[in-house]
Order: C-alpha cells, then sequence, then structure tokens
C-alpha cells in the first residue's frame, strides 16, 4: 500500500508533485528552537527547508499560496524561502506532527534568528496543516 500523500506543490506550467512523508524526510532536514506566539515555550521544528520543497517544482520566485486543511490560505511571496531559512516542519519536539497538533506539516520562520519576522505579518505566513503549494 502506497504512503498517504501529504503535500501537493504545483507549478505555474500545470506540473503537479505529490508527497508522501517519507519523500520529504529524504529531502535535506533542518531543525531550529522557535519561540511562536501558538506555543507557551520555545519549540523544536525540522523539516525540509521550504525552498528545497519548491524547487522540486522549479519555483523561484512571485507569489505562491499556501492552502491547509481548513481551507485557509495565504499567499506569500516565494523570496521568503531563499532569503530565509523557512522550513516545511513534519516534526515538533522530535515527534511528527499529527492533525490534531498543527500537522501533518507546519511552515515555520526562523524567528529566533531575525527580530524583523516576529511581526504579525510573518507569524499569519505560519501556514499549519498545509496540504499544498500553489505557484501564482
Amino acid at each position: 500500500m502506497p504512503n498517504k500523500i501529504i503535500l501537493s506543490v504545483s507549478a505555474k506550467s500545470g506540473s503537479n508533485f505529490e508527497l508522501d512523508d517519507d519523500a520529504l524526510a529524504k529531502l535535506p532536514q533542518k531543525k531550529m528552537l522557535v519561540p511562536t506566539p501558538w506555543f507557551s515555550a520555545e519549540q523544536t521544528f525540522e523539516g525540509p527547508l521550504l525552498r528545497d520543497v519548491l524547487k522540486l517544482a522549479s519555483i523561484q520566485n512571485g507569489n505562491i499560496k499556501l492552502i491547509a486543511l481548513n481551507d485557509y490560505a495565504i499567499s506569500i511571496p516565494a523570496s521568503d524561502a531563499f532569503q530565509y531559512d523557512v522550513i516545511v516542519a513534519r516534526k515538533r519536539n522530535g515527534k511528527l506532527m499529527t492533525i490534531r497538533d498543527k500537522g501533518p506539516l507546519f511552515i515555520m520562520y526562523p524567528f529566533q534568528d531575525h527580530a524583523e519576522l516576529r511581526v504579525t505579518e510573518y507569524f499569519r505566513r505560519c501556514s499549519w496543516q498545509l496540504r499544498s503549494i500553489k505557484a501564482e
């Protein structure tokens, strides 16, 4: 039985990449300890860099739309992924995230390294329960 697809990445060209957790785990992983407004203490998030996920679909510029399981959607500049070490977090505190725990995927910015990111505009870009990324 094939593994469940947890992320769909669509390029402007119409090509679509469907990734299961094994595919995401094969990409280089980044781990970071991050303070966020959603948790009372710093949390360790781990997953591939968003830029590596975007490269799979040859997305290098423009905007991307992040869409969550509950249909929450937000457009962000793809340049965020190349300017900062934004990750597609699969794990929180060493454990795969479940839907109940804001998973299976959570876009996480490196708030710990960049004070300019610690504002509402960037917190809003942290889509949890992420299911798809579409080039706009």
